[in-house]
């Protein structure tokens, strides 16, 4: 008999497939952090009773995880044919109206959670030949949605690393595969929250989010049918992607095709938003640059001197600011910079550091005042994900992807009130996902997801967001990095061609400062655009993307890698 173990069982999606499943003759396991029984009544009701155990279990929790799924493993004689990760929750509502700790469960339960439960199977889906590995996304995951920030994000992080997932787990024979439904009549809808103040800033937003809501309850998909596609792609269906819905077929189609600065003027339109209005090109004021003490964020912030700009250059630790210091004189701009240690992955250190800015703009008036931000702070960790230990995938998430929600939350409402931008440094793996790279393009595409869901939110207020996507380039970042991997690792022939593609690629990178250039246009600029691909790698990566089918980029990666 065919085993499964499925999360988020409770109820909608994951109720749905774990009876088919068993209907079709499949063993199976259902998770979910709410109480089991209407899992357990509903199969008995269905007459599969026998075939669905129901376990309870918080799959933010890796301890209840690796226990609930150590057992599974254990009755089931260590062998898996399939997990779907369906678990999630939905939080609507301007960003900066909404609170950080509903933004964080959001992506602990719909990010997290999936890594958590599949780091804990994937020793029992190594086993099983032809095992299968789904994740069910969202409409969410292919495109921005207004006022669903946070969600997006949480969406796309999961596409990302999903993506890396099916290249490095197909040579061992699990295939994996995304699920993204439409809106869909669940339990989602009445468990998710709405916040803002209606007669706030984004009163605007607030409204229509809650109109939008009521119109897509009325269109929803029923659970059944994505079950239904679910099932179909744990059995027998191929491919990496399998929208449901008319909606999430026409945005997967238009993934990477139709323009972002288009696609939300669409959107916006489409859902009643606020014109957006250009950002101002502020002359004067100050623009902060998180992480630099190496790499891009040292080039970008004296770039940004030489213009003359004012820059507050931030970095965790002071006790590295001597090279930047040393860049800054010979350059003759170092009059130009303040040196401020904030540490991204503490909002403690990040309130400190926007208070000495609003001092600034106290004493300084508009020479003072935050006109911009670069959210350049970055780590990388690279290896199989599950050669990965979790707390070093916890610490990419916490800088690259928590950091730049952090910093940004903190800026934005002191843009507001005059205009400005946000840039983003995220990578040319925000384009692509790939083999030993899972962490790192989770926490990337996470920003991009979150960047243009924001961008609806922030352009009525003046205030452009801005992604800039660098290819391989020698940095520090990539001696910094920590590569993992042992030599009895299942994973040890793809850490290694990895290693020697990354090796190869930061030795044929160009200069960094042509980065930096860019960030610095994307300020000088009187438009601005949403994607700024630097480097042939990246821009290569921007023209595939949502073009090139999936198992063509799978097949050229691993003829590129050797491993074919």
């Amino acid at each position: 008999m065919r085993t499964a173990i499925v999360t988020g069982t409770s109820s909608g999606i994951g109720l749905a497939v774990a009876i088919e499943l068993a209907y079709r003759g499949w063993r199976v396991t259902g998770i979910d952090v709410a109480d089991s029984a209407r899992l357990t009544a509903t199969a008995e009701l269905s007459g599969v009773g026998e075939a669905v155990t129901a376990v309870t279990a918080d799959v933010t929790d890796r301890r209840q995880v690796d226990a609930a799924v150590g057992r599974v493993l254990a009755e089931y004689g260590g062998r898996l044919d399939a997990l779907v990760n369906n678990a999630g929750v939905r939080v609507a509502g301007p960003f900066e109206e909404t609170p950080m700790s509903a933004i964080r469960h959001q992506f602990d339960v719909n990010l997290a959670g999936p890594m958590n439960v599949t780091r804990a199977a994937l020793p029992g889906l190594r086993a099983t030949d032809g095992s299968r590995l789904v994740n069910v996304s969202s409409v969410g995951g292919l495109s921005p949605l207004p006022g669903l920030a946070g969600y997006c994000g949480s969406k796309w992080a999961l596409e990302g690393w999903t993506e890396a997932l099916a290249h490095e787990l197909r040579p061992l024979g699990v295939r994996v595969a995304l699920v993204e439904p439409a809106s869909v009549e669940t339990g989602l809808w009445s468990a998710g929250s709405v916040y803002g103040n209606p007669d706030g800033p984004y009163s605007r937003l607030v409204r229509q989010v809650e109109v939008g809501d009521n119109d897509a309850r009325d269109r929803a998909v029923d659970p059944i049918t994505v079950a239904d596609a679910v099932v179909a792609v744990v059995e027998r269906r191929r491919g990496l992607r399998h929208p449901v819905g008319w909606s999430a077929r026409a945005r997967c189609a238009a993934r990477g095709v139709v323009p972002a600065g288009l696609q939300r003027r669409l959107l916006g339109r489409l859902t009643g938003q606020e014109p957006g209005k250009p950002s101002p090109r502020h002359a004067d004021g100050v623009i902060l640059v998180t992480g630099c003490s190496t790499g891009f964020g040292l080039q970008i912030a004296v770039e940004l001197a030489r213009r003359g700009r004012r820059v507050a250059a931030t970095m965790r630790d002071l006790d590295r600011r001597g090279r930047l210091d040393a860049v800054l004189a010979d350059a003759e701009v170092a009059d130009r910079v303040e040196v401020l240690a904030m540490d991204v992955t503490d909002p403690g250190s990040v309130y400190d550091v926007f208070l000495q800015v609003d001092r600034w703009e106290a004493v300084a008036g508009e020479r003072g005042r935050l006109i911009g931000v670069v959210n350049n702070a970055g780590i990388r960790a690279v290896g199989a994900f599950e050669d990965i230990p979790p707390a070093v995938v916890d610490r990419v998430l916490e800088t690259n992807l928590y950091g730049t929600l952090t910093v940004s939350r903190a800026a934005i409402p002191r843009l507001r009130t005059h205009g400005g931008r946000i840039v983003c440094v995220t990578s040319s793996s925000a384009l692509a996902g790939l083999p030993a790279w899972s962490a790192y393009a989770a926490s990337k595409w996470g920003v991009e997801g979150w960047a243009e869901s924001m961008a609806l939110e922030t352009t009525p207020h003046g205030i452009d967001m801005v992604l800039v996507e660098p290819g391989a380039y020698p940095t520090d970042i990539w001696r910094d990095g920590t590569t993992f991997g042992t030599d009895d690792s299942p994973y040890v022939l793809m850490n290694e061609a990895m290693a020697e593609a990354d090796r190869q690629a930061a030795e044929r990178g160009g200069d960094p400062a042509d980065v930096a250039r860019v960030v610095a246009r994307a300020f000088d600029a009187r438009s601005t655009l949403t994607r700024r691909p630097v480097g042939r790698g990246a821009w290569l990566r921007w023209a595939a993307r949502g073009v090139v089918p999936f198992g063509v980029q799978r097949w050229a990666t691993e003829r590129m890698l050797g491993l074919r």
